[in-house]
């Protein structure tokens, strides 16, 4: 994934192109190749024979121009007729150094300038191609020598040249694009998963849960732009330190944020105990990084390290039995057994997939989460409208509710429990006594119908009823309901609300 070996990258792409003639090229890599190396002493001059006693044989993996500058010989078999003649050939550069190439003796060109010093280099691009001209190339054993140097960037790899070869040419940056696609069809996920969690964090419900799963959504988006942006870009290799070092870092956040989504989940502990739970798991994950050099096993650590904290508390929580902790502790489970059986295809081609797979699950689990909090928020709502219809009942006994009614320039003022129903009668309302008397007042439904307490319904557009009075619900065939009232009146009641108010009799009631 960070230095991950251009030869099996590009195997592996090679294996998705379709098979024929438009793909009979091959590819000729230096990565089994013995090479000699040869350092310089101050300006590079001419070509050495690489003779000298401080010329050594070393293989792909052991190139290291850091800090140097060295000349690279190797040897390429080359076998003219599994190349197509109409495509063109190019010499594949991928590693953090600047570099200078001859085939046989002719020069095809250089990828930056190299140096003795920071001063006199020029950084090259961490993957390049040169074209290499057919007639360059002779059946059989061929000499390709390098003048390499890396005198800038901020770290020291332990595998800095990735990947010499030829192949047919094309931008470099189309190769790794190719091979990056299928982990860039999880971007989708990881953005939805950012956006739709982000509306629900500020619209309310669990919110720090919802956003913290939003902050890993976007936390794997950064990571996996950077990841890709080798494929996108050609940029300069000492732009590599920095995507590796960012790589990490998104992984390392990813894991502690997942840590606080479990802590915040399950544990039921304070803020404040929960942040120093994960602080304990972030020291314990800079120590861990620390102990490694290479930037694979770094990315591969921190996210073991966070899974396998997760875990271990995953397995408490089952122990205590806390709903929805068998389900965590079976996916990190197996995010774990992945990471630890396969490291290096789990770090090379499942690492986006895994997580896309485990923020889905986070998801669906979040969601059921929030479907929860809203019943149980329903419930609790039911209840005090209840307790409300219930203690305004008692109120109205004891302290009966007077409401302001004009009629004819004279004002009256009315005690609620005695009024049975209100009704729409053009700009009057009629109002209905508990002894059976009407009187007509100025004024509109919508407007009394504020000043009215909870015990008092609106069952209909033109009909307010006093819950009290109520003693039946019938409904015809039609679906059309109405209430009978105690003092011998009935009540239409329109079929979009039927259900709404045979609820909120059924609260009242109790």
């Amino acid at each position: 994934m960070t230095r991950t070996p251009l030869t099996l990258l590009l195997a592996l792409l090679l294996l998705a192109l379709p098979v024929g003639s438009a793909a009979a090229q091959r590819l000729v890599a230096l990565g089994a190749t013995s090479l000699r190396v040869c350092p310089t002493h101050g300006a590079a001059g001419s070509t050495p024979d690489f003779t000298g006693e401080d010329c050594t044989d070393i293989t792909l993996s052991e190139l290291d121009p850091q800090g140097r500058q060295v000349w690279v010989r190797a040897e390429i078999d080359w076998d003219g007729a599994q190349w197509p003649q109409d495509r063109p050939i190019g010499l594949f550069i991928s590693g953090k150094a600047a570099s200078t190439a001859w085939l046989n003796g002719h020069e095809l060109g250089s990828n930056g300038r190299p140096g003795p010093d920071r001063a006199t280099e020029i950084p090259g691009r961490m993957d390049s191609v040169l074209y290499v001209p057919r007639e360059r190339l002779r059946p059989g054993r061929n000499e390709l020598v390098l003048l390499m140097s890396s005198q800038h960037g901020f770290l020291e790899l332990g595998w800095p040249v990735h990947w010499i070869g030829l192949e047919r040419y094309q931008p470099p940056t189309s190769m790794l694009a190719a091979v990056y696609a299928p982990s860039l069809v999880t971007l989708g996920v990881l953005v939805l998963g950012f956006v739709f969690f982000a509306a629900m964090a500020i619209r309310g419900g669990d919110r720090e849960g919802s956003a913290l799963i939003s902050a890993m959504s976007l936390i794997a988006v950064a990571q996996l732009l950077i990841e890709t942006s080798r494929g996108l870009y050609a940029y300069p290799y000492p732009m590599h330190d920095l995507r590796l070092v960012l790589i990490v870092a998104c992984t390392a956040a990813f894991g502690l944020t997942l840590i606080a989504y479990l802590l915040h989940r399950f544990s039921g502990l304070s803020l404040r105990a929960r942040l120093l739970r994960g602080l304990a798991v972030g020291a314990l994950l800079i120590t861990i990084l620390q102990m490694h050099a290479g930037y694979d096993a770094k990315t591969l650590f921190a996210f073991e390290t966070t899974i396998l904290a997760g875990l271990a508390w995953c397995g408490v929580w089952v122990w205590q039995r806390k709903p929805g902790a068998r389900a965590h502790l079976a996916v990190l489970a197996g995010l774990a057994a992945l990471a630890v059986l396969f490291p290096e295809l789990f770090i090379d081609r499942y690492f986006y997939q895994a997580i896309a797979g485990l923020l889905l699950f986070l998801f669906a689990q979040q969601a059921i989460a929030l479907v929860n909090e809203r019943r149980i928020r329903a419930l609790e709502a039911t209840r005090a409208d209840r307790l409300e219809i219930a203690l305004s009942q008692a109120r109205q006994k004891d302290h009966p509710v007077q409401i302001e009614l004009v009629s004819a320039g004279r004002t009256d003022y009315i005690a609620t429990d005695r009024i049975a129903q209100l009704k729409a009668a053009g700009d009057y309302v009629e109002v209905h006594f508990e002894n059976g008397q009407t009187s007509l007042y100025t004024g509109s439904l919508s407007g009394l119908e504020a000043s009215l307490p909870p015990t008092f319904l609106r069952v209909h557009r033109s009909h307010i009823v006093n819950t009290g009075y109520v003693s039946a619900l019938e409904r015809d065939a039609s679906g059309v309901g109405r209430l009978i009232l105690s003092n011998g009146m009935d009540v239409p009641i329109s079929r979009r609300i039927l259900p709404k108010v045979r609820s909120a009799l059924a609260d009242a009631a109790q």
